[in-house]
């Protein structure tokens, strides 16, 4: 808001004035007089003494005049210091709420931006594509060239963002939601639209060093719920997060489904069925929990088995007969003293136990079938 225009000045009952109307009420009646008979008669006689009678009413009154346009001056300028008063507080108070509403670091708007523009788009039921964004190797740019040099990678990002969003819309908002997460929320924009952007513009040269690089997950409301919305594309960069360095359009079946109220899906393992993780331990310490898919866990196993089959090999018997030649392709020939071919028929029984317990364990774990101990 601008300051009030104040006029340069205001009316006032000048002495000049006063003089006018004193000089008027005497002349009056003789004037009248004289413009009606041609020359002073008694009844202009009359009226000039009439005139000075009432001269001291006259003067009266113009001193009432004065005296109130005194207060109401005044008043004046009493009304023209609130209200300039008035205006400089309104504006101070726009540029603290600006500054509330603006990082410090980037220049790009807060959270309560993002929360604001999610709302509208809600109450107008209008469809918004909503980008989360994840600084990628700030922990490393942290350590290798202090705060500083985090602070201009994340401004970096923040530029980068700032291109491809508005790139593709004009209204889009692009905000920094706290230490190296970013949103952008870009209203009637198809996701892979915003998504391809984004990858462009990471991918762009530029004088920026080190290169910033940021996970990205994109989803949209199609006119349902922003938030909801907000949180797939949080779920969808946790996902490109574990790829590293990707942008990725939300897919229900890869990134899970969200919860009511935004939280992320438990699509792991161990979320999903947290009685069934593999403790292995033969010492009394905490649990070493070992966490993987099925084919990979089956893999394992299957690696423990053949383990254990060549252990069995070392800490068996001497083969003899015909047998000798096929268990020799499965052994080290070094010609080992009969010292030497105790000891390692005593390590070979160890591991060949280990090796058996794991894969029994994992088995067991995995609903696959036992083998032999």
């Amino acid at each position: 808001m601008l300051p009030p225009q104040r006029p340069d000045r205001q009316p006032r009952l000048t002495r000049a004035g006063t003089l006018i109307v004193i000089s008027s009420i005497i002349t009056a009646g003789p004037a009248g007089a004289f413009a009606a008979t041609g020359r002073f008669t008694a009844a202009a006689v009359a009226a000039v003494i009439t005139g000075v009678v009432a001269l001291p009413g006259a003067v009266a009154l113009v001193r009432l005049a004065r005296h109130h346009q005194h207060r109401w001056g005044s008043e004046y300028e009493r009304l023209w210091a609130s209200l300039a008063a008035a205006a400089d507080r309104e504006n101070s108070l726009r540029r603290e709420l600006a500054a509330a509403l603006t990082d410090p670091l980037t220049g790009l708007p807060t959270r309560a931006v993002v929360e604001r523009a999610l709302a509208t788009a809600a109450e107008h039921r209008a469809p918004v594509a909503v980008a989360v964004a994840d600084a990628d190797g700030l922990h490393q740019v942290n350590d290798g060239g202090g705060h500083a040099a985090g602070d201009r990678y994340l401004t970096a990002i923040a530029d980068r963002l700032t291109t491809a969003a508005t790139a593709v819309r004009a209204d889009a908002v692009v905000a920094r939601a706290g230490g190296d997460e970013f949103v952008v929320v870009a209203p009637h924009t198809d996701p892979a639209v915003l998504a391809d952007a984004i990858r462009a513009a990471f991918t762009a040269p530029d004088a920026d060093e080190p290169a910033p690089r940021a996970s990205v997950g994109v989803a949209a409301s199609d006119g349902g719920s922003p938030r909801y919305a907000l949180a797939q594309a949080d779920a969808a960069m946790y996902t490109a997060k574990r790829a590293g360095n990707q942008s990725l359009v939300y897919e229900p079946d890869r990134d899970g489904i969200p919860r009511a109220d935004g939280t992320r899906a438990h699509v792991r393992r161990r979320d999903l069925k947290p009685r069934r993780d593999i403790v292995v331990t033969d010492r009394p310490v905490p649990p070493v929990r070992i966490l993987c898919s099925g084919a990979d866990a089956a893999a394992i196993v299957n690696a423990l088995r053949t383990a254990y089959e060549r252990w069995a090999a070392i800490a068996g018997p001497t083969p003899t007969g015909s047998g000798a030649a096929d268990a020799a392709d499965q052994t080290i020939d070094v010609a080992p003293t009969a010292e030497e071919v105790d000891r390692i028929r005593v390590v070979g029984q160890s591991e060949m136990a280990r090796y058996a317990t794991l894969a029994d364990a994992i088995a067991a774990a995995l609903d696959m079938p036992g083998g032999e101990s």
